[in-house]
């Protein structure tokens, strides 16, 4: 009796471990040289993220809550995709008072080497997390493969004035993103100069920059953007808000005429170097009200936020519904109260995880009764949360240079 065909054709093989988690496809790697080298070819690692774009259950699967604690001290990962297809709103378990308890992961690749140092902020990109911690070094992760590496990239200086950047360097603003026109991973940096007397250098400002990983060089925009990040807003905007392939940050103008427009939206094309302006609402505009810029799914979103030692608390946020379209910003209300408020990146058919302050709420927007939100708890001892964020689980290599 002949024995049946066991072997898969390659074609349904192929589609087949497309669909499969990242890291169980990095432990496949031991099974054998041929599956090592399937599994780290780039070309399967490129249609393995597209598979994760294409098809929403595969996507779903890969998504993963990325966050810091309130004092930045820690850096977690949360499925909680998994967490609400086994905990309906029904028959909720695990709960303390109401607030329903998430289990994380920490992420200690980078800890394990500086203990001592917060991470300040961080960017997600095709499952790589960008982060820079408190000491100003940067790292690139990946939670899935486990991998972590240092970045050396060592920006050179533009120098009309060699004493000006020496004296009245300030900061600078990041961001992370890939380029999908050349395949490239690139390191966006902006450099605040601002002059310390009252002379009017040409060249303050804030110079944009994006370094190319794979190249190992810098492009630079050949003028400085006229506009610095608002000072009490520095800590909130430095990391930048991407959307539709630009860096957005909330700034304001050195030498302001209208003071109808204190505040404006400025946005960073990397592909082009080139920037543009964008209005906020405009009974935001005039700088009388502390807002803090972000996204809300895929729109540009400004909320209040309550000055230093003050309890006031808001109920409303707007939306900018038609990107560049000022006419589109929409208002939009909460039923909880907030004093700082944020969205994740992270949202369902029916909920949106919002950040009230330190706290993860996952908010009905479409139900406007009292039962429109669930309070949720990082357990472990953790409780608040700092900055949040989404990635979706690949198996990037952080090799030299980032592929």
């Amino acid at each position: 009796m002949e024995e049946p065909n066991l072997h898969l054709p390659p074609e349904i093989m192929d589609d087949i471990i497309l669909r499969l988690p990242a890291k169980s496809l990095c432990r496949f790697k031991c099974v054998s040289k041929p599956w090592l080298s399937q599994i780290s070819n780039p070309d399967f690692v490129k249609r393995h993220i597209n598979r994760g774009i294409e098809n929403k259950d595969v996507f779903f699967q890969r998504r993963r809550v990325i966050f810091t604690d309130a004092a930045d001290n820690g850096l977690y990962t949360l499925n909680l995709d998994e967490f609400l297809k086994n905990h309906n709103h029904v028959n909720v378990v695990d709960t303390d008072n109401g607030i329903e308890q998430v289990a994380a992961t920490e992420l200690d690749y980078v800890y394990g080497d500086q203990p001592s140092f917060r991470v300040p902020f961080f960017h997600s990109c095709n499952g790589v997390i960008f982060c820079q911690l408190s000491n100003m070094e940067l790292y690139v992760v990946n939670p899935a493969t486990s991998e972590s590496k240092q970045l050396s990239a060592k920006r050179p200086k533009p120098r009309p004035c060699e004493e000006f950047w020496s004296h009245n360097y300030k900061y600078k603003l990041y961001g992370f993103d890939f380029d999908s026109s050349t395949s490239e991973y690139q390191l966006i940096q902006g450099d605040i100069y601002i002059a310390d007397d009252d002379i009017d250098y040409e060249w303050q400002g804030t110079w944009f920059s994006a370094y190319n990983f794979k190249t190992d060089s810098w492009r630079f925009r050949s003028a400085p953007n006229p506009y610095i990040p608002v000072s009490s807003h520095l800590h909130r905007n430095e990391h930048g808000v991407l959307l539709n392939g630009r860096f957005h940050w909330l700034m304001e103008a050195f030498d302001r005429d209208d003071e109808d427009e204190a505040f404006v939206i400025i946005s960073f094309n990397v592909a082009v170097m080139m920037i543009q302006k964008t209005p906020l609402p405009l009974e935001l505009s005039s700088g009388s009200h502390l807002v803090k810029l972000g996204a809300f799914r895929e729109w540009l979103c400004i909320t209040l936020a309550s000055p230093p030692r003050c309890d006031e608390t808001y109920n409303e946020f707007w939306v900018m519904k038609e990107y560049g379209v000022t006419e589109s910003w929409t208002k939009m209300r909460v039923s909880i109260p907030y004093t700082e408020l944020s969205h994740s990146g992270f949202w369902t058919e029916s909920h949106d995880l919002m950040v009230f302050g330190e706290r993860l709420v996952l908010y009905n927007f479409d139900d406007e009764d009292q039962e429109n939100f669930r309070h949720l708890s990082v357990g472990g001892g953790i409780g608040k949360v700092g900055r949040v964020g989404v990635y979706i689980e690949s198996l990037v290599s952080l090799g030299d240079p980032i592929p």
